[in-house]
């Protein structure tokens, strides 16, 4: 089987898949052959603060995913490509980090059908194994090519009900609880690598002001003072002089995810809770760690005793067997004619 991200491949899985692209195939031919050949618009495609090949893949890591009803109902779905990287470490699709990209959505079916192995577009060869799969609704797939990995990222399409509208019941104040900034990395951001705060209504955004310290240890912000929202929880603002657009959607009881489609930050989703909310998931935090400290040095003691008693029986030992020893001595010398 050729190599999928040869150009030949790409352009006919983009012909056979369920694709939307705002140019044409033969455009994409023609920035993918180039590809190989320039090194500007391989420094275009590629950003530098993104790990190669997905942190290659996990180091390889296969997930542990088996079909059961749970697993397939994530799996099993219409999922968007936002990047493909091929087996030389080239890549030749990034819907976030290229212009060109960014306008083409190529969408396929995803489907689970072995342990952490999903068929890409219903295609017996185009199988792939499972690195990443995140509750952002992000996935990362990859197969063995040569010397290579072959990587396919994707972000899984809503389905159309869960984005008929916004609900909010009131004005709410919320914080930002945890960041996925797809552009940079596959790593989910938490704790002091997020910082951000936003008022929400059933008719706008006000004062968002939101801070993501990514893994490579840049730190990339935004800030919107105000920004309607229209139907289906969708919003766009101007940033100095540049568009900023995305959408708004419930996220569980009380809390809210915003996802950026343009703007500095683009391709990023935020998860936003109350302050209520975040106090309790701190304290849920405190108690976990302070259990978990709790069985360390449980197991800290239990181990030191361990060592202690290990030791005394090994003086015991040396005791007895020094005991012995000399008792063998004193017969040895009597039965030579030696007296003590």
């Amino acid at each position: 089987m050729k190599v999928f991200t040869s150009n030949k491949a790409i352009i006919t899985f983009l012909s056979v898949s369920s694709i939307v692209l705002a140019g044409t195939i033969n455009d994409f031919n023609s920035r993918s052959t180039k590809l190989h050949k320039s090194e500007s618009i391989e420094k275009e495609i590629i950003p530098i603060e993104r790990s190669v090949a997905s942190e290659t893949v996990s180091k390889v890591a296969q997930l542990y995913l088996p079909t059961n009803a749970i697993n397939l109902n994530k799996i099993n779905a219409t999922w968007e490509i936002t990047r493909i990287v091929g087996s030389d470490e080239l890549v030749a699709f990034d819907k976030f980090a290229n212009p060109e990209d960014s306008k083409k959505s190529i969408k396929v079916p995803l489907e689970l059908i072995g342990n952490g192995i999903v068929r890409v577009n219903k295609d017996s060869e185009q199988v792939y194994r499972v690195s990443l799969l995140s509750d952002f609704g992000t996935i990362a797939l990859y197969k063995k090519m040569g010397n290579g990995y072959e990587i396919i990222e994707a972000r899984k399409i809503a389905a159309t009900k869960e984005n008929i509208s916004l609900v909010v019941s009131d004005e709410v104040e919320l914080v930002l609880e945890r960041a996925l900034n797809q552009a940079k990395s596959n790593k989910v951001l938490d704790g002091n690598d997020v910082l951000g705060q936003v008022t929400l209504n059933n008719k706008a955004i006000v004062g968002l002001a939101v801070e993501l310290r990514n893994s490579n240890g840049e730190t990339q912000s935004i800030e919107i003072d105000t920004a309607d929202l229209m139907d289906g929880g969708t919003f766009k603002a101007d940033v100095a002089g540049e568009e900023v657009s995305g959408v708004v959607l419930n996220n569980g009881k009380d809390g809210y995810r915003i996802s950026f489609v343009t703007g500095p930050i683009a391709g990023a989703m935020l998860n936003f809770v109350t302050k209520e909310q975040m106090e309790k998931a701190d304290e849920v935090a405190k108690d976990e760690q302070a259990e978990n400290q709790d069985a360390i040095q449980a197991a800290e003691i239990s181990a030191a005793t361990e060592i202690v008693v290990d030791e005394r029986k090994e003086l015991a030992r040396n005791e007895e067997e020094r005991i012995l020893n000399a008792e063998e001595v004193k017969q040895t010398a009597e039965e030579k004619g030696f007296s003590f």
